[in-house]
């Protein structure tokens, strides 16, 4: 029970700590609110302050237990010491006693059900592996690990600063359970909302709607950051109709902060910031004040300066750590050596596809019933959304589904049902309210919700590998069980943990196609799709199967003496231009390679080496869509005569290349643009070329899987790739390079 007592204590002194700091923000901007809601939104508002607070000690690499601990039990402290005598709240106006009852019961079994969840050993897919694996590496750094290169690093990371202070004393339960807290802090809000406007019925409904939700219930008690976003965003709303009544600037410094941590939180509620200035700004227009401009600026300051704050960790750690404060996006804005921009295409637009839908008309029904192909499903009443277009007779409910729409837009960019959880409070308010007049519709929806997604009711419609909670695992929860075999369970993986931290040497890394739960696994694992080096190690292993260096591209002209030569394309395509190796001959004789030359290359100019490595398994490529003048070239540190270039390539069969070459005047000039394309037979020795410069990056452990491209060739030839299986495990394979 020791272990439950340290869980516990991990997440409540987190949410201790947020009330605490959220307390001395209010009380110090004086803003009157009523007493549920003043706890509610000091615990959110405190939290972004805290996520800053440890931001900024992850960059000076102090985040450490005790820091937390004595600084944590400062603010406690200095918070109670500022409440003593301070005048009661008023309590909200009394609602009828069944409907507070029957929402009460609902949400008691509910959350007794989530709790144990929430408790459990953390084994949700992103959670064990970046979210929780970006904690596990700045817990071991004391700060941000400034050498480890994912694109999961880069992203913002304000739940996760939480997460590391929960971490600190209760590991990985403690930071599921902390986001468990948004999970319940979100439906509490809606029904202080619900009750402050006038609107309880409509509150209650809509809080159950969400509470009882399957896939906001599973992400709730993971180790997510949906349930922070979504929350945070539903406070900026909500605050901001209070400001309308009040106009008070304090209560805009607050939903200021809100907003930005809202961003720091995760990326896709960058909306957030936009839609708080819109409607101060809207606000003001139909304000009948007399010099509007200047409480309007003083407004928009009072917006932005405490949003800008909130926001510049993540912005200025990205800037100078990676060149581009958007990591890991707008690569092609600001070009980095550490994620390509067609890499960053590619991701995005395996997002955006509904794999397996073949109908549009699938996708309400997947949303709502089944599940399988969106990662998890609201509900079936949802599936009564049209009925909340009633709602727009009314001045809140125009309001609520102008929200919903424009939180959902990030929904587009990714078709993971969790990405419309930002919106679903919304647009579950706006049920409620064109729904209220209809005699006994909202009560007999909430006990309909509560029952069709109760877990075990749940699982008897849904598609079996929906994303959701499935059981009630009390007894592993409370750690009367062992944890091991529930995580082995839920993470076959980890089934090689041992054998891996027996053979991998502490600062080695391993190479995967597929991400791991790396929260669990004490190595670094470079992922394929997570980084220029994963891109290069994939290619590399792919070679034989994908880039078979079987073609050249001969470009021949009469002599000339030149200080400079390259091969430049002149059309826009959306293909890759790759080249393996090129050569330059005279009089059939390749010119020696020289450390003088001096090797450029747009775009992707920090990979041009590749092309001149002698290395069959590696090439230079433009790692984004062809555009006119993207180039690959060659500067002499004293003139030499060539009369042909040759590219040693993966064709790129609709490019239009030209070979140029540089005059004494500093210009270059067009030779030729008509290459003779040479077929041969591949060279051997492929694999071991491959391995051999697979070690040369710093990576001589790999985990492959059965379905992986390369584990077929391997298993039938491990001695031509140089290989050695130390273990194997669930269909995953852990080899060594000799």
């Amino acid at each position: 029970m020791r272990e439950v007592a340290d869980i516990l204590f991990g997440a409540l002194f987190t949410v201790a700590v947020s009330v605490a700091l959220g307390a001395l923000l209010v009380a110090r901007l004086r803003l009157t609110l009523y007493r549920w809601e003043a706890a509610l939104i000091e615990f959110v508002a405190g939290a972004g302050c805290l996520s800053f607070l440890t931001a900024i000690l992850c960059t000076l690499h102090i985040a450490r237990k005790g820091v937390f601990q004595w600084g944590g039990l400062a603010v406690i402290a200095l918070a109670l010491w500022q409440a003593r005598g301070a005048p009661r709240r008023k309590s909200f106006p009394a609602i009828p006693l069944t409907w507070m009852a029957t929402f009460g019961l609902i949400f008691s079994a509910f959350f007794i059900y989530y709790f144990f969840n929430a408790l459990a050993p953390e084994v949700s897919p992103d959670g064990s592996g970046y979210h929780l694996g970006n904690v596990v590496r700045m817990w071991r750094n004391h700060g941000f690990s400034w050498s480890y290169l994912s694109m999961y690093a880069y992203l913002s990371q304000g739940t996760e600063m939480l997460f590391l202070v929960a971490f600190a004393f209760g590991r990985h339960s403690s930071a599921a359970l902390v986001h468990f807290t948004y999970l319940c802090t979100l439906p509490l809000l809606m029904v202080c909302w619900g009750r402050r406007f006038g609107l309880e019925k409509a509150g209650l409904f809509a809080a159950i709607l969400i509470f009882a939700s399957p896939v906001i219930a599973k992400d709730g008690i993971s180790a997510y950051n949906d349930l922070a976003v979504a929350t945070l965003i539903y406070a900026v709303f909500y605050l901001l109709q209070v400001w309308d009544e009040s106009k008070s600037s304090n209560l805009l410094i607050i939903i200021g902060l809100l907003s930005g941590s809202a961003y720091g939180v995760k990326y896709t509620a960058f909306l957030t910031l936009p839609f708080a200035i819109a409607w101060v700004c809207f606000s003001h227009r139909r304000s009948p004040a007399v010099q509007p401009t200047r409480p309007l600026l003083r407004d928009l300051l009072c917006l932005l300066i405490p949003a800008l704050l909130m926001v510049s960790p993540w912005i200025l750690r990205n800037w100078f750590w990676l060149g581009n404060p958007f990591a890991p996006f707008f690569n092609s804005w600001f070009p980095n050596p550490y994620y390509h921009a067609g890499m960053e295409r590619i991701y995005a637009e395996s997002l955006r596809q509904y794999a397996g839908i073949k109908h549009n008309w699938e996708i309400p029904l997947q949303l709502t019933l089944r599940g399988g192909l969106v990662s998890g499903i609201f509900g079936p009443v949802f599936l009564l959304s049209p009925l909340a277009l009633f709602a727009l007779r009314f001045k809140f409910g125009r309001r609520l589904l102008l929200a919903a729409l424009v939180f959902a837009i990030p929904a587009y960019l990714n078709t993971g049902s969790r990405f419309l959880i930002p919106s679903a409070p919304f647009l579950a308010l706006a049920m409620g309210i064109g729904l209220a007049e209809v005699p006994g519709a909202l009560p007999v929806l909430t006990l309909f919700q509560a029952l069709v997604c109760w877990p075990p009711v749940l699982s008897t419609y849904c598609d079996p590998w929906n994303w959701r909670i499935s059981s009630f695992p009390s007894r592993v929860a409370l750690r009367l069980e062992s944890a091991q075999p529930y995580i082995l369970k839920n993470l076959p993986d980890l089934a090689l943990k041992v054998p891996i931290e027996l053979e991998v040497p502490r600062g080695e890394r391993i190479f995967s196609f597929a991400g791991r739960p790396q929260a669990y696994i004490d190595r670094d694992i470079i992922v394929s799709y997570e980084s220029t080096l994963g891109n290069l190690a994939q290619d590399i292993l792919w070679t034989l199967q994908v880039h078979k260096p079987q073609h050249a591209q001969h470009f021949k002209f009469l002599p000339v003496t030149t200080r400079g030569v390259r091969v430049v394309n002149i059309a826009k395509r959306t293909e890759f231009w790759t080249v393996s190796e090129m050569r330059l001959r005279s009089q059939g004789r390749e010119l020696p390679r020289s450390p003088a030359w001096r090797l450029r290359a747009w775009p992707n100019g920090w990979e041009v080496p590749l092309a001149f490595d002698n290395s069959y398994t590696t090439r230079w490529s433009t790692w984004e869509a062809m555009a006119p003048h993207a180039r690959i070239q060659v500067e002499f540190p004293a003139a030499e005569r060539i009369d042909e270039v040759v590219l040693e390539c993966e064709p790129a069969w609709t490019a239009r290349l030209q070979v140029e070459i540089l005059l004494d005047s500093g210009r270059w000039v067009a030779l030729t643009d008509t290459p003779e394309l040479v077929k041969s037979d591949f060279p051997a020795g492929l694999r071991r070329a491959a391995t051999r410069d697979m070690k040369a990056l710093g990576l001589r452990f790999l985990l492959i899987n059965d379905g992986d491209m390369v584990y077929e060739d391997m298993k039938k030839y491990p001695n031509f790739w140089g290989v050695t299986q130390l273990a194997e495990a669930n269909g995953t394979h852990f080899y060594r390079i000799d």
